[in-house]
């Protein structure tokens, strides 16, 4: 005996060279396979580099955001992210997670994306 594939996914079982398809028949069987993917979300964002080195006033800094997902992929989201730089006398930040030194200090930079908002890292703007 050999097993045959019909279509609408069918198995039955041939006989000779007449296959038998007949409902209800236990020779015959149906399978029937559902598959459901919910799309990832993010769980986390962490900010690379974590511990940036000083920045010079009037100088630039590229700081890049990654999410992890609750499947545990990660991806770029730099320019998805919002930045936000806590204080504005020494650092600015672009959309794009471009900090610039504004004047001698520290402050911190965070990134939030879909509610998640990652850990905040330390940025010291030094004198040239």
């Amino acid at each position: 005996m050999k097993s045959t594939k019909v279509r609408f996914a069918a198995y039955c079982v041939t006989i000779g060279l007449m296959a038998i398809l007949i409902t209800g028949f236990t020779a015959c069987s149906t399978k029937s396979t559902t598959t459901t993917t919910e799309k990832a979300t993010i769980v986390s964002i962490t900010i690379t580099p974590s511990s940036p080195p000083n920045l010079t006033v009037h100088t630039n800094m590229q700081l890049t955001a990654t999410a992890t997902y609750t499947d545990g992929s990660t991806g770029d989201i730099t320019n998805s992210a919002t930045w936000t730089g806590f204080n504005n006398t020494v650092l600015t930040v672009s959309n794009a997670g471009s900090v610039y030194g504004v004047s001698a200090g520290s402050a911190k930079v965070n990134a939030a994306l879909n509610g998640i908002t990652s850990a905040p890292v330390l940025i010291t703007v030094v004198s040239p």
